[in-house]
């Protein structure tokens, strides 16, 4: 097998992409170091991409107008792990390989005729159940945007729910409203953190909409042994519901969240799915296999 040299760039939002992120790319990469050189590298520090002379560019982050200048003009097979969001065609080009989340975007990039596979899975070293009490009916973590739909999850759930993720200040009611219902609200706290807040909560409630995805925070849960409750517009997430057999798929309205959550308290599942294939050594073999074929 041959050795690559592999450049990572991420589209960062805040931190560097090694402390921000302990999730299962993060690991997949650091399994892939293992027998190919990998170099991560963020989008302000182009030059250091040029100077390393790497096989291929792998680039983590939305088809959009801000990716096009980033990759545009590397001289390299570039390869990117589509974090999700709209696909238009003006803005597809320039990547020789689409590496999916979901299968909902399967079906885009084939519509498209572009060449994709797909790479995902989780860090399950540490996303693993804990021996803690419960303390909250539902969790939701990842980043407070409107398309997450922070106001749903607080209106069902009020006080007895947990939400965390990054606050947004030109979004500011993904949060607030939550405060104001009761929710106890944290911004973006280390991954250890998170996962104890996981364990402590009897679900993960899911509230994202069609375009978000979210199906990190459902496998994360999931690993945890946490059955999540996804929405029944949230084709990315309800996938892995229906696959697996754990959590439940509901309309998004507080009435079916409260009734899901009543019938889900007190059950345990999902680990034994995500070691079945979505474990971040899954994750590290599909990008080599596909980096490789580059």
């Amino acid at each position: 097998m041959p050795k690559l040299k592999i450049s990572f760039l991420w589209d960062g939002v805040r931190l560097h992409y090694g402390q921000r992120f302990k999730d299962g790319l993060f690991m997949a990469l650091q399994h892939l170091k293992e027998k190919h050189e990998v170099r991560m590298f963020e989008p302000d520090e182009i030059d250091k991409i040029n100077g390393f002379r790497p096989d291929v560019l792998l680039y983590w982050g939305a088809l959009c107008e801000n990716s096009k200048p980033l990759v545009a003009s590397y001289p390299y097979k570039k390869a990117i792990c589509f974090a999700g969001g709209p696909i238009e065609p003006g803005n597809v080009d320039g990547f020789d390989l689409y590496f999916t989340e979901s299968e909902q975007n399967e079906w885009e990039f084939k519509a498209l005729n572009k060449p994709y596979m797909r790479a995902f899975g989780v860090n399950e070293e540490l996303y693993k159940p804990l021996p803690l009490e419960k303390k909250y009916d539902a969790i939701f973590f990842g980043t407070h945007a409107l398309w997450k739909r922070n106001d749903l999850f607080a209106k069902a759930v009020k006080d007895k729910g947990v939400s965390i993720g990054i606050f947004q200040d030109h979004e500011k009611e993904c949060y607030q409203i939550p405060q104001a219902e009761g929710c106890e609200v944290h911004d973006e706290l280390p991954r250890e953190e998170v996962v104890t807040f996981i364990n402590q909560s009897h679900i993960a409630l899911n509230t994202a909409n069609f375009w978000d995805g979210g199906q990190r925070m459902t496998l994360e849960a999931m690993a945890c042994d946490v059955p999540p409750i996804v929405m029944s517009d949230s084709p990315k997430n309800m996938e892995y519901v229906d696959e697996s057999g754990v959590g439940l798929v509901v309309e998004p309205n507080i009435e079916a969240i409260r009734e899901a959550i009543g019938r889900l308290k007190g059950t345990q599942a999902g680990r034994k799915y995500i070691l079945s294939k979505w474990t971040s050594k899954h994750y590290a073999q599909n990008l080599e296999k596909g980096l490789l074929q580059l």
